[in-house]
């Protein structure tokens, strides 16, 4: 039997709360391997340098105040 055939058999014999626990894995092997595109490369990159103090981070008073602030960004990016 080879191995496909033997996953195949397995598979069949799984009850349904099993076959969904093996998609949500597969999902995450499947996202695990993708690779990143340049503008995450770029916000991790920022991040870190937040995280590590090279860059300041920016702090709000109110979440309507870092809510204008992102849409402001946005508007200078269009």
């Amino acid at each position: 039997m080879s191995t496909k055939e033997l996953a195949y058999s397995m598979i069949d014999n799984l009850t349904d709360e099993q076959l969904n626990a093996l998609v949500v894995v597969l999902k995450g092997w499947e996202a695990a391997n993708e690779i990143p595109n340049d503008e995450t490369i770029l916000a991790v990159r920022e991040m870190d340098d937040i995280i590590s103090g090279k860059i300041p981070a920016k702090r709000y008073a109110t979440v309507h105040e870092m809510v204008e602030d992102i849409m402001s960004e946005e508007d200078e990016d269009e």
